[in-house]
């Protein structure tokens, strides 16, 4: 080789080395605009910043995270098997890509926590549980090692804080996955790391990091101070402006609001941003026709039916028109009900446990069974809030002259009442009347009350009975509900074991 060629060889080297460590992350104007259409939904819009980035600064890998979040995004809303696929293929390629920036950003550990979080998140909806659990495992280790590197970085709070609250809700039969793959953390904790993140200004991760909070707030937990505590974010700067753009964000005030007023939470629903280039949120036709039928509303039909028609994907299907089937059993037409429920039979899948439910009772029907129109339009009206309804309603009910089934939903009706109503006593017997009748039933009737009578015994901070009871609910063996109400057992249980 020529004295010539060998430093021209030489120069090439240098200059690759150069411009391979000028890969970088930054999370400029550029890219938080991107980041803000997205949570808004217009993907589109989202589209022109990343591409304005590309073209202006081809060596920021931020945008490799940002796509991302745009596929993740759209599967998650819509379902798309085609687009899990892609996002599945390419999975490799963004991490190769990601890889290449600077190891000693904080962004270079978080961005691939985040991408492997993200793909884990859309393979549940499509019940891939296993291969979600290690990429699950993955990222939470990924994330734990960032954060000893970078205490400070708080954008990780958010991803380390669901996963540390995941814990006590995984699925049963996936436990011994995430113990033998060393998954840890506690709902506390999750919650804690996420509160301190909102805490922080002009965070990365803002938007995103309050829906999660909200949920693990709601969910996980059960003071009396969590809604208004919620609510304070959602009707301040910044999130306040957030909100009115974001149908993520006001999706997530609606649920809030549907905890407490039933009225207001659909006047938010119904005053949904209305953009025409964002993907369609159809969960809020789902929740607000929902909503609807708790007040036993006319309108509620419009919006179910709404959901049933547009919505692309499968999650939500069977319980949406169970959900229409019920409406038309409040108005006495029992052949509609029927013709509901058997189109309930040929929708969606049963992944999620309220679609289970719903399928469960379509068979049911096949049978000849129809529900008890007291107690179906008690619970209903319960479900809104609407309590005096509720108990009038049970009042119509003959008891005496009522099979195991009628009498074992009436108590545990008339328990859910008096709880709300804060007659703590009565409800308390109510629940024990309840457990008392289970007679080894497969409904959910007897599992939630044990959940309440242990979430009553933790407020009034009883622990021994807490425990007790909480433990009782993990015991029984019921079918409906089954994950959810566990689920909060397994949290109330760490609770109170952590206390």
């Amino acid at each position: 080789m020529t004295k010539k060629s060998f430093f021209f060889l030489l120069f090439l080297l240098v200059a690759f080395g150069l411009f391979a460590q000028e890969k970088s992350y930054s999370f400029n104007k550029n890219c938080k605009n991107a980041y803000t259409q997205i949570i808004n939904l217009q993907l589109d819009s989202a589209d022109f910043f990343i591409k304005t980035e590309k073209q202006n600064n081809p060596n920021n890998l931020i945008p490799v995270l940002l796509e991302h979040y745009q596929d993740f995004l759209s599967i998650v809303l819509t379902e798309d098997q085609e687009k899990f696929k892609q996002l599945k293929n390419r999975k490799k390629e963004r991490l190769e890509l990601w890889e290449h920036g600077d190891k000693e950003s904080p962004w270079y550990l978080a961005g691939q926590a985040q991408i492997k979080l993200q793909l884990a998140f859309s393979r549940v909806l499509f019940d891939e549980y296993f291969t979600a659990a290690t990429e699950i495992n993955s990222a939470y280790h990924t994330l734990e090692e960032n954060k000893k590197l970078f205490p400070d970085f708080y954008c990780d709070n958010m991803g380390l804080g669901v996963l540390h609250a995941m814990i006590g809700v995984f699925p049963d039969e996936y436990q011994w996955a995430l113990e033998m793959l060393g998954f840890y953390g506690t709902i506390n904790q999750g919650i804690e790391e996420i509160q301190l993140q909102l805490s922080q200004d002009h965070q990365a991760y803002a938007s995103e990091a309050l829906f999660y909070y909200t949920f693990l707030r709601l969910n996980l937990q059960n003071d009396s101070l969590r809604f208004q505590e919620l609510l304070n974010y959602y009707d301040k700067e910044p999130f306040l402006s957030l909100t009115e753009q974001s149908p993520l964000l006001h999706f997530s005030k609606a649920v809030v609001l549907l905890k407490i007023n039933t009225n207001k939470a659909i006047e938010v629903l119904k005053n949904a941003p209305n953009n025409t280039a964002a993907l369609p949120f159809h969960y809020s036709d789902f929740l607000l026709g929902q909503a609807l039928l708790w007040r036993l509303d006319d309108e509620a039909p419009i919006f179910l039916e709404k959901y049933i028609e547009e919505y692309p994907g499968a999650n939500y299907k069977k319980t949406a028109m169970q959900r229409l089937a019920w409406w038309h059993f409040t108005q006495n037409d029992t052949l509609a009900y029927q013709q509901k429920m058997n189109k309930t039979l040929n929708i969606g899948t049963t992944i999620f446990d309220a679609d289970k439910v719903a399928q469960k009772e379509a068979e049911a029907t096949q049978n000849g069974d129809l529900p008890n129109l007291f107690l179906l339009r008690s619970r209903l009206q319960f479900d809104g809030h609407y309590y005096i309804g509720a108990l009038n309603e049970l009042l119509k009910l003959n008891i005496s002259e009522s099979d195991d089934e009628v009498r074992l939903e009436y108590h545990y009706r008339k328990a859910r009442i008096y709880h709300q109503m804060d007659s703590l006593h009565l409800a308390k017997n109510e629940y024990k009347e309840v457990l008392s009748l289970d007679g080894n039933s497969k409904r959910y009737y007897p599992g939630k009350a044990a959940l309440k009578l242990g979430e009553i015994a933790e407020l009034q901070m009883n622990k021994e009975d807490a425990i007790y009871y909480y433990q009782k609910c993990l015991d029984l063996d019921f079918t409906e509900y089954r994950k959810g109400i566990r689920s909060k057992a397994k949290a109330g249980l760490q609770r109170t074991n952590s206390e």
